[in-house]
């Protein structure tokens, strides 16, 4: 049995159902541990009844120290503050041997562990992202969207010690070598043994495209070939106008491998999301970049997110709902 865990609230429960079913597709014995943030969310999940899922509240879960600072943070830093608790939460409950972080907006195509060869007894597994120098000072060299710990000295020491840093900083901004939860991650191979980075480039998100050349089902790096494993469907939106369902990507267009290779399939799956577990009339679906104003707005915020006075202004006073990863509404 393999054991992950994610959390989501009801804005997120569609693309927390697509993880669940895309890793259902490819993966047998598995189970997903989920915090639901919400009670919608937590009712909705509960209905459904999937077989290889626990479902539990935030209200059941948030401790002293977590409710201290929830007043400080916008909701997606929150959610990143509260991750490192949630992940030791899981594992120390249910007594697991490991147990993996999953973001909520993955799409599977194949069987993510594939890696346990190359991690073999590592007892912390984290994956890079692909993305520029300047972006790696600001944002890190590593992604928390897949990293596992194992229930043992290292696991567990490096899972305390992150938890207790997002709890004392856990900003969506630059700061002092700082970012979100996860400029963090580069402490673990400091302080930690047995780390493992993912040399496997399957694990994929829209900041990989530009440096790695793609297949029908593979992409290669450096004259080796890699099956695709996962993608990252950070800040994708979903619109439900009238019968059609249209996916917007995070940029202005996504070049059209990228589209049939992983949005328009993650589209499809969404359809049949909505309709069997939403009940929505949903009779085909689209794929389209991201308006050159909606573009605009997102360099507008990267630039002047470290200025505090300007995030006041733009989420505070002028109550932009800001969940870090594009605004979505409810199904």
């Amino acid at each position: 049995m393999v054991n992950y865990c994610t959390l989501f609230d009801s804005y997120y429960i569609h693309k927390g159902i697509a993880l669940y079913l895309s890793l259902e597709r490819v993966a047998k014995d598995f189970h997903l541990y989920v915090m639901a943030f919400d009670k919608d969310c937590y009712h909705k999940l509960k209905s459904i009844g999937f077989d290889n899922m626990t479902v539990e509240l935030l209200d059941d879960f948030e401790t002293p120290e977590l409710l201290a600072v929830k007043p400080t943070r916008t909701k997606a830093e929150y959610c990143w503050t509260c991750g490192p608790s949630v992940i030791h939460h899981f594992m120390i409950k249910y007594e697991l041997p490991d147990l993996t972080y999953l973001d909520s907006d993955l799409y599977f195509m194949s069987n993510p562990q594939v890696v346990n060869v190359e991690a073999d007894n590592a007892s912390i597994v984290i994956t890079e992202q692909g993305v520029g120098e300047q972006l790696i000072t600001q944002n890190g060299k590593y992604c928390v969207q897949y990293l596992t710990f194992k229930n043992d000295k290292d696991g567990i020491g490096a899972l305390t010690w992150w938890r207790d840093r997002c709890i004392e900083w856990c900003f969506s901004r630059y700061e002092d070598g700082k970012y979100g939860d996860q400029k963090y991650l580069e402490q673990f191979e400091v302080l930690f043994n047995h780390v493992h980075v993912v040399k496997h480039k399957g694990f994929l998100g829209p900041w990989d495209v530009p440096y790695l050349h793609f297949n029908n089902d593979t992409v290669e790096y450096k004259g080796e070939k890699f099956p695709f494993v996962f993608f990252h469907m950070s800040g994708t939106k979903f619109v439900l106008k009238k019968d059609v369902l249209s996916l917007y990507t995070t940029e202005s267009a996504a070049p059209t491998m990228i589209k049939q290779l992983f949005y328009t399939p993650y589209a499809e799956l969404m359809k049949d999301i909505y309709i069997k577990y939403f009940d929505k009339d949903v009779k085909s679906v689209t794929v389209h970049g991201r308006s050159k104003l909606y573009i605009y707005f997102v360099h507008f915020r990267r630039r002047f997110r470290n200025n505090k006075l300007a995030f006041f202004l733009y989420y505070k006073v002028l109550g932009k709902r800001y969940n870090g990863r594009g605004e979505e509404k409810k199904v």
